[in-house]
């Protein structure tokens, strides 16, 4: 089922001109499964709208399949309007402002509305009590604060994530190096200003790295879904060779080099696409070891029934759990995997000592 689902995928992306296969309705109930396990409905929506009639789905699945995507479409429409919302509040305080993956990166794909967005994630310049403070005052409900972001609720329809920092690194010298780096891309990124958009958002140079980092993350903390790919291959279709040269020496810098590998692995071998594009060499092993752990996981790994799914507010045996997870790459990425309980211990009482917790 896996090779219909990467056939109809590269048709939808318009990697491929045709999709030849005619699918039965039991396979075409496995390939939406798949699609919802990856947030990816909207995407292969597209293909099926370019599909021939006798190829379509039947249509109860058909209907059921157009009311996700116009879902889709209107919770993109919402998020767009409070990323310029939140933008001017922000910047009205005298706070710059830069949206992070989502709907900035959802501008490069050709139509934007078909993408599945998830929360708002804006990174705000400043000191972080300051920033805390100021949404404190306006009355926004704080539900946590951590090293990175802090979860508001700065509106009832949308979940927002305010980030400190772009991201972080469990190994202590790779997040120094990391806090190096966003240092010296901030300014830019705080001044790209889309006029479209009406909102400021990361740019293709910050994005080839930041957003590598993310699906690097991710695999540490819930799991990795083939939509963080896809937005992946539109950075890398609208970046040049220079911009991917020097993207994967600070990828090299901050330890990403076998990841980089494995998730050019990825994009080759599910949408083939040009080895001009590709950063790096694939990495075979790493390579197969995260499709595996992509297709098995889906969308922040809420269909990974390998491992114990522990509530939030549970946290000692939330971290045990993610900690056991974890284990298992430890022979790809020791470098992260035998730092963490360090710095989850660190974090914990860094956490405390702010009256965070």
């Amino acid at each position: 089922m896996e090779t219909y689902f990467f056939k109809l995928l590269r048709f939808s992306l318009e990697l491929e001109d045709t999709f030849c296969d005619v699918l039965s309705d039991k396979e075409w109930c496995e390939i939406y499964k798949l699609c919802i396990k990856h947030s990816l409905a909207g995407i292969v929506f597209q293909g099926i709208e370019r599909l021939p009639k006798d190829q379509v789905p039947q249509k109860e699945l058909l209907f059921q399949w157009y009311g996700v995507v116009e879902k889709i479409k209107t919770l993109n429409k919402i998020q767009n309007q409070r990323c310029v919302e939140l933008t001017d509040l922000f910047h009205s305080a005298g706070f710059r402002t830069c949206v992070l993956k989502g709907q900035g990166t959802s501008l490069l794909y050709p139509r934007p509305l078909y993408r599945q967005c998830g929360d708002i994630d804006m990174w705000v310049e400043g000191n972080r009590d300051s920033v805390i403070d100021f949404a404190r005052k306006r009355g926004v409900n704080i539900r946590s604060i951590d090293v990175q972001h802090s979860e508001m609720d700065f509106f009832k329809d949308v979940p927002v994530e305010i980030h400190f920092t772009p991201s972080y690194s469990f190994n202590y010298f790779y997040a120094k190096r990391l806090e190096k780096w966003t240092k010296s891309m901030a300014n830019s990124q705080f001044s790209n200003f889309d006029d479209s958009a009406r909102f400021v958002r990361s740019d293709i140079d910050f994005n080839l790295v930041f957003s590598l980092m993310h699906i690097y993350r991710h695999q540490f903390s819930e799991g990795i879904g083939m939509r963080q790919l896809i937005d992946y291959f539109y950075i890398l279709k609208g970046s040049n060779i220079s911009q991917r040269q020097n993207a994967y020496d600070n990828i090299c810098y901050l330890g990403m080099r076998n990841f980089a590998g494995a998730v050019m692995y990825v994009l080759k071998k599910v949408l083939n696409i040009d080895d001009s594009l590709l950063l790096c060499p694939v990495n075979l092993p790493y390579g197969k070891f995260l499709l595996d752990e992509i297709m098995i996981a889906g969308n922040f790994g809420q269909y990974d029934k390998r491992i114990d799914h522990v509530d939030k507010q549970k946290k000692l045996k939330r971290g045990i759990a993610q900690f056991k997870r974890n284990w298992r790459f430890v022979q790809y990425y020791p470098q992260e995997v035998l730092w963490s309980p360090f710095w989850k211990l660190w974090h914990w009482g860094w956490r405390k000592y702010k009256g965070y917790l």
